[in-house]
Order: structure tokens, then C-alpha cells, then sequence
């Protein structure tokens, strides 16, 4: 089950905003989840008044609208440039002409925290990792990162993969509030790491550096690292 959002508001790590000075542009990715429920849908920022409403599009899943009733209590997350942005409120009316879009309270603060490219968490990912460098035998190779950041990752492959900047993809396996997404991301291959094994199973280790995301995918990323630090929920 899911809390309302409690972002730490130690000096370092959280502070206060409002929303009217992140400057948001139309169209910017945002997260939503319903209070009390495990499953977060992308949604995105149409406009909004101050201290009157924010307008979103409207939830979808299977190209169906998600149902939704004023006054249901919502988290909202996203990305600000390099600040990850949450606040609570609540739906205030759900509209379906000309678009499906609605409308939520406009928040009095949301909590921010700078996002630091060097957290790493030590965590098993299991994934599938492909090498496009290499053109027609390129083939899905079965493999696991053994930690993750918001920039890059450890990975763990039982065969060699390929050479320092070849670019792959990485087809992850990402769990948060026990709902489990693939998420895709472009990769290149920073070089082998020497690392002694410890199974007597052959692995082979790379540094892997993340190219750049789509806000959706990048807010994924962020959200599960985090989660691992129980610095975002």
C-alpha cells in the first residue's frame, strides 16, 4: 500500500517550493499515483492557475481512462531540471471534452530534492542487454547489474559483450511498490571492470554509462533508485 509522499526536510537533502518559481513548461512529464493504491501512471502538465488548479491529462492504462471522482487524494511526482519534485492534493473535477484532462487543487508546497548522478545503489537488476554496435549478430544476452545510479550501473554478463563505446540497450527489470515494469535504456560500454567473481560461474564486468532518457523514463529510473535510499517514496 502507498503513503502519502514524506520526502526528508533536513536542510540538505529537501526544501520547500512553490510551484510557480520551478517555472514548468507545457507538456512536462509528471507522475501520478493515487493515495492508498501501488500503481503510478504517466500523465502531462497542460497549465495551470496559481493558487487555483493544476491541469493534467487525464490517466490512461490499455488506452482506457482510469476512473477518478473529486476529491480523491493523489501524489504527484516530477523532474525539474535536476530536482525531484513531489506534492499531495486532490482531484477536483475530471473533464472529457474537447480531451480527456482534469483538474487538481494547486498544491501550497511541494517538497524538492537535488538529484546527485553519483547515488549508487548496491542491488540486483536482473535484465537483458543487447550490443547494437555490432549490427546483425547482435543477439539478447541474459544479465544482472550488481548496483544502479541515475547515470550509469555495474553489469554483470556471463559472456563479453563487446568494447569500451559500443552502444547497447538495456532491457531492465524494475520493481517499486511490488509493481514491476522493463524499463528500456540506451547504454554505452565504458570499459571492463575487474572485479573476482563469486560464484565460479563466468562473469564478465563493464562500467555502463545511461545515455539520456525521456522525462517518463528518466522520473522511472530516479523513483526506483531513490526508492532503494528511501529518499523518495
Amino acid at each position: 500500500m502507498s503513503e502519502q509522499v514524506n520526502i526528508p526536510k533536513s536542510k540538505s537533502e529537501a526544501e520547500s517550493q512553490e510551484l510557480n518559481k520551478l517555472r514548468l513548461r507545457f507538456g512536462d512529464a509528471l507522475q501520478l499515483q493515487f493515495v492508498g493504491e501501488a500503481e503510478r501512471f504517466h500523465v502531462r502538465l497542460i497549465g495551470y492557475l496559481e493558487n487555483r488548479s493544476i491541469i493534467v491529462t487525464a490517466p490512461v492504462k490499455n488506452r482506457r481512462l482510469i476512473a477518478t471522482r473529486a476529491g480523491q487524494s493523489i501524489n504527484v511526482r516530477m523532474m525539474v531540471n535536476d530536482r525531484a519534485c513531489a506534492f499531495n492534493t486532490t482531484i477536483m473535477q475530471l473533464y472529457r471534452l474537447p480531451y480527456p484532462h482534469m483538474h487538481v487543487d494547486y498544491p501550497v508546497e511541494l517538497e524538492t530534492n537535488n538529484v546527485r548522478k553519483s547515488v549508487r545503489v548496491e542491488i540486483r537488476v536482473n535484465a537483458m542487454v543487447v550490443n547494437n554496435s555490432i549490427g546483425d549478430r547482435a543477439k539478447e544476452v541474459k544479465c544482472h547489474l550488481a548496483d544502479i545510479s541515475e547515470s550509469g550501473a555495474h553489469l554483470v554478463t556471463p559472456i563479453r559483450i563487446g568494447k569500451s563505446g559500443d552502444e547497447i540497450t538495456l532491457s531492465l527489470e524494475l520493481t517499486i511498490a511490488d509493481i514491476t515494469r522493463t524499463l528500456e535504456v540506451p547504454s554505452i560500454l565504458r570499459g571492463r571492470l575487474k572485479v573476482k567473481g563469486e560464484t565460479e560461474e563466468r562473469e564478465v564486468h563493464y562500467g555502463v554509462e545511461f545515455l539520456p532518457l525521456k522525462d517518463n523514463k528518466r522520473i522511472e529510473l530516479i523513483a526506483f533508485v531513490y526508492s532503494k535510499l528511501s529518499i523518495l517514496p
